[in-house]
């Protein structure tokens, strides 16, 4: 047990801990800022541990800095002898450990304490982390991410599960290409909210980098109507739930009035136009170079094998036709799609 001593602290004397594990946003510090000007006596004491003749902020930097920009020079205090360094961050590390927690700097504070001699009372998911191999460009990413989004939301958490699964990547490629397709859904979010997706839905947004399941899923969109009945407007906020949770490289069907394809992986929005027999299908995105796509039993059909060759003609009439047929070399046999005028 500690035995602290409470006392005021002279903020021009005071270092900060070695390594620091909580994420503070701007709002915080500015929301305690006015705070510290207008009634300081409602914040509460901030921790620092005394190592020789040496002061360590173990708990309150935050409020050290909104002390700061307030014009203070001191604030209130407990203070605590350790031992040494590696005290000072284990103290840290327990006084914050139901806080905010970035689980990358977590990481840093577990291999400072092992590589100190220390054994951290901590989740033994952040211990069964550091083990793990994180490349530095993604390291760098993240660090640069969560710099960005706090100055952007009131309140930031990093969930663990979301670092779990980017190291689950061995390859630095493997690693920044999941760290791209997370923060760009991030990046995408509309809510006032930062909330990165549970478990579940992570694993099916990173499925298609996943090894041998690099093929863009299909999934549907369409509204639970009668099907005589018209359906004019999509729901916004279920299309976008349903777009959020897809894997990255995916085609979203959205069968609502006017049909669209989404490609999450570009983000291109295609429009859909089917024939009548549903024969041949038009994706067109507005520049100017519209793709059709045959359906799935013409293509088997006309799956060719290796070293087949691969004609395309144009028959205007049966006697052009007569022509072709009396060009092959006799017991040729040949596969025809014929695509007609309407």
């Amino acid at each position: 047990m500690h035995q602290y001593e409470e006392g005021l602290a002279n903020i021009s004397k005071l270092k900060p801990c070695p390594v620091k594990v909580t994420i503070h946003t701007g709002k915080m510090l500015k929301d305690l800022t006015q705070v510290a000007k207008s009634s300081p006596d409602k914040i509460e004491p901030i921790i620092i541990a005394i190592l020789g003749s040496e002061q360590y902020v173990a708990n309150g930097d935050l409020r050290v800095k909104a002390f700061e920009n307030a014009g203070k020079d001191s604030l209130k205090a407990w203070f605590v002898t350790v031992k040494s360094i590696a005290d000072v961050v284990k103290l840290h590390v327990d006084l914050n450990i139901h806080g905010s927690i970035n689980p990358l700097k977590m990481v840093d504070a577990v291999r400072y304490l092992e590589k100190h001699n220390v054994v951290p009372s901590i989740d033994k998911r952040y211990a069964e982390l550091a083990k793990k191999t994180l490349h530095p460009k993604v390291r760098l990413a993240w660090d640069e991410f969560l710099n960005e989004v706090c100055e952007k939301y009131p309140n930031v958490d990093l969930p663990i599960h979301v670092m779990e699964q980017i190291t689950e990547f061995s390859t630095e490629k493997e690693q920044l290409d999941a760290t791209v397709v997370i923060l760009d859904t991030m990046r995408n979010l509309k809510s006032n909210k930062f909330v990165f997706p549970a478990p579940p839905a992570l694993e099916v947004i990173l499925s298609s980098l996943i090894q041998g399941n690099k093929e863009k899923d299909m999934i549907i969109f369409e509204p639970e109507t009668d099907p005589g009945e018209e359906w004019g407007k999509p729901n916004k906020k279920e299309a976008e739930n349903l777009i959020r949770g897809s894997p990255y490289n995916s085609l979203v069907h959205c069968k609502c009035g006017r049909d669209m394809l989404l490609d999450t992986k570009t983000r291109k929005v295609s429009n859909v136009e089917l024939d009548s027999k549903n024969d041949i299908v038009k994706l067109e995105d507005g520049d100017g170079q519209p793709l059709f796509v045959l359906p799935p039993k013409y293509l088997k059909f006309l799956e060719p094998e290796e070293g087949q060759p691969l004609r395309a003609i144009q028959v205007n009439g049966p006697k052009e036709l007569e022509k072709f047929a009396k060009s092959l070399k006799p017991n040729t046999s040949f596969k025809m799609v014929i695509i007609t005028a309407k």
